[in-house]
């Protein structure tokens, strides 16, 4: 088992940055919070470096498939040229949307080497679950029941105007402990991806039964819709993945879905206010469910106005503005500020041929995913290929997560790292089995 030691302390130090960051900022250190801002960024880039140097020459725990490994290198060395485009206001604009596509990328490297195996991987997953998850789903829920005012719905920038609100109740629309709402949005998204992983797999310890219920409370309380579509979405499709790869039957299936729907109305029973007040948000919106399309085809507007090389690198990142050092945000610009998909933004800043190395990579990992799922030999390697199934699914059509926060861009590469150690798993038990024919064949 190929590990390095001291590695996995300090991916738990990430994730307790990339949770606690707003509170830290917030709460703890305001006085410090643009440098808090990038601490773990900073500390994952210099041991990704490290490792990197490390381990060459060394034999890995992670496979790519061929076609993905070349893809993703296209990919990332288009980005560092583009991070050299004249356009930009400065270098350190193209620095920050370099590390804005390509940081997190890094995990398909540190999560093999710090766990060793999915064994290992899928076992700490659940130790850590109820850890992660129990604290930040507590403070949002009080936060949503308390007054704007309260200290625990303080913002970045101290004062009131920052809130946001849902329902005809104006619930405040939590930022648990990260920085803006967006970060708690992902956050849910990604735990409630992850527990209903090891529920559809037949966990049922206290501790991760009632870490899940709460994350199904709370759900409603960033009053995002978008938090309730793709927990639905990534149910189906981890419902419907398990009984291609032969994991669950339609019995087991039918049985899950009574236990989720009797979840969900716990969770509307312990917080309806919550939920009611998302549903008026939801009504008051009809005619946005256009939304979801743009988010793919946004692309094809900018073709014509970003080119085929775009405007460089972290030029449609929000992070530029601060970088730029200009009166005017996104100045250097041709359509200003006036940009909101990831999918357009993407050819904004590399062009059209960055944005289709980027669908042609992200294609790759879900083929790859589907090829696991259906190919592989043991168990956890289908398991672990269903469980990032939904994340590269929902990632070929929305993208990999460069202009959103960081947990939903981690979670993505995390899952990428989980489908490299099951292809790892995969053809080490294959080549064990040819050996054992081999030697079967030989003795007769």
């Amino acid at each position: 088992m190929v590990t390095v030691k001291g590695l996995t302390p300090f991916l738990g130090l990430f994730l307790f940055l990339l949770i606690y960051d707003g509170a830290l900022r917030r709460w703890a250190f305001p006085g410090v919070q643009q440098y808090l801002f990038i601490a773990k960024d900073a500390l994952l880039f210099l041991v990704s470096i490290y490792i990197f140097f490390t381990i060459r020459g060394r034999s890995k725990n992670f496979v790519l498939p061929p076609s993905v490994q070349l893809l993703l290198l296209l990919y990332g060395a288009w980005v560092v040229l583009a991070a050299t485009n004249t356009t930009l206001p400065n270098i350190a604009v193209g620095i920050w949307g370099v590390k804005s596509h390509l940081l997190y990328v890094t995990f398909i490297m540190l999560v093999p080497l710090a766990f060793g195996n999915l064994n290992t991987l899928l076992k700490t997953i659940l130790k850590i679950y109820p850890i992660v998850v129990i604290p930040v789903c507590i403070i949002g829920l009080l936060q949503v029941v308390s007054p704007a005012t309260s200290v625990l719905n303080q913002t970045i920038t101290g004062n009131i105007e920052g809130l946001a609100f849902f329902g005809n109740s104006s619930l405040v629309r939590v930022y648990g402990t990260f920085s803006y709402v967006t970060g708690m949005a992902a956050f849910l998204q990604v735990v409630a991806i992850i527990g209903c992983g090891f529920y559809l797999f037949g966990v049922r310890s206290r501790p991760f039964l009632i870490s899940f219920v709460l994350v199904l409370a709370a759900l409603p309380i960033t009053g995002s819709r978008a938090v309730i579509v793709i927990f639905v979405i990534s149910l189906l499709i981890m419902l419907l993945m398990a009984l291609y790869a032969g994991l669950l039957d339609i019995g087991n299936i039918v049985k899950v879905l009574l236990a989720l729907f009797i979840f969900i109305v716990i969770s509307y029973l312990f917080h309806d206010d919550a939920w009611i007040a998302l549903q008026e948000r939801a009504a008051g919106a009809v005619g946005e469910q256009h939304r979801y399309l743009i988010a793919f085809t946004n692309a094809f507007y900018y073709f014509d106005i970003a080119g085929l090389f775009g405007f460089g690198s972290g030029s449609a990142n929000l992070g530029a503005v601060g970088l730029a050092n200009t009166a005017v945000p996104f100045s250097w610009l041709p359509m200003g500020g006036s940009f909101e998909a990831w999918s357009g933004r993407l050819v904004i800043e590399i062009g059209i041929i960055g944005w289709l190395l980027s669908q042609i990579m992200r294609l790759a990992i879900f083929l790859w995913a589907i090829n696991l799922t259906a190919n592989g030999i043991s168990q956890n390697v289908k398991l672990a290929a269903v469980l990032a199934f939904p994340v590269v699914t929902i990632g070929m059509y929305m993208g990999n997560g460069v202009f959103a926060p960081p947990f939903t861009s981690s979670f993505y590469w995390f899952c990428v790292a989980i489908l490299a150690m099951a292809q790892y798993e995969n053809r080490r038990l294959q080549l064990i089995g040819t050996r054992r024919l081999h030697a079967n064949k030989t003795v007769n």
